[in-house]
């Protein structure tokens, strides 16, 4: 989710994947595919970079979970405990009678 300022400075979080596109005019207009209109006070050129920076970070993280590096890349956890493989529990096959 990136944050936003609404134009009565509410602030709002909106997922960079529903949205359809931005429009400049007096105000800028966030558009969300299901219809949504949303005033913003941001210019376009913040809203791409922050839709920019979430994905990097997103790729950031699965790139560093997918060599096995860091469990938490952004430290969102309260555990203390070292990153672990997650692998599958031992096979017990099951006899049906």
């Amino acid at each position: 989710m990136i944050g936003l300022t609404r134009r009565t400075g509410e602030h709002c979080r909106l997922d960079p994947d529903h949205i359809e596109r931005v429009e400049a005019g007096s105000d800028t207009v966030v558009i969300t595919t299901d219809g949504g209109r949303h005033c913003i006070r941001e210019t376009i050129d913040q809203v791409i970079a922050r839709i920019v920076e979430y994905r990097a970070s997103d790729i950031a993280a699965c790139y560093v979970l997918d060599r096995g590096e860091d469990a938490d890349p952004l430290g969102l956890g309260v555990s203390g405990l070292p990153p672990q493989a997650h692998a599958p529990g031992p096979v017990v096959p099951i006899r049906l009678t």
